[in-house]
């Protein structure tokens, strides 16, 4: 996958929304997933979860708009897993800040199917820090109205997935114009690693 181009990789970008911060002791209760490929999306994935430890809290609930209520009677998390998995096979992975939604997950599949997740995965965040320094803030948010991407409803799974997919979009046509086409390429940059940039093409009109 690694030495594959930007046209011919797979790409799946990841969102979740949980009840906290720490994937010990809170809880998923959204994931969601778009598969790309060469400006074509190919399929989403989406779920509700069942909270394993607590109710949802008021305050994720006035974030999110998701309530205990929405999520008591949906699949738990060991159920949702394994079609999650098969999903994401064979693709790199692409998230806002994913090392924080890649921790919880595989704190669930460690515990529930005694496996991690391998697959390659970038960070758009961090990918922003470095192609995109003329902006001060690096949130999803920001990086959408520096690309005029509409952004209207935050801390919904898939609509914050679907946002992150076309600033991934815009930020792979910026790389393009550097004639970075490699997936290798691209996961270094998120690294935060150095790789040569080779002169601006010139677009003709």
């Amino acid at each position: 996958m690694y030495n594959l181009t930007t046209d011919e990789a797979v790409f799946t970008i990841i969102d979740i929304e949980t009840t906290g911060f720490n994937p010990e002791n809170n809880d998923i209760i959204e994931i969601a997933a778009i598969k790309y490929q060469g400006n074509i999306v190919l399929d989403r994935f989406c779920s509700l979860v069942k909270p394993e430890f607590e109710l949802v809290p008021e305050h994720i609930s006035k974030l999110t708009g998701i309530t205990t209520a929405m999520v008591i009677d949906q699949p738990p998390i060991e159920k949702v897993l394994p079609e999650f998995l098969k999903f994401i096979e064979n693709s790199i992975l692409v998230g806002h800040n994913i090392r924080f939604d890649l921790a919880f997950l595989n704190n669930k599949t460690k515990k529930f199917l005694n496996k991690t997740i391998k697959n390659p995965f970038i960070c758009t965040d961090h990918l922003a820090r470095k192609i995109l320094s003329d902006i001060d803030s690096k949130s999803l948010a920001s990086i959408a109205h520096h690309f005029n991407i509409p952004f209207l409803k935050q801390h919904r799974a898939m609509y914050d997935a679907e946002v992150n997919l076309e600033v991934f979009i815009k930020m792979l046509h910026f790389l393009e114009d550097y004639n970075v086409f490699k997936v290798i390429d691209i996961i270094k940059l998120s690294e935060g690693k150095k790789i040569n940039y080779r002169e601006k093409r010139r677009r003709y009109v």
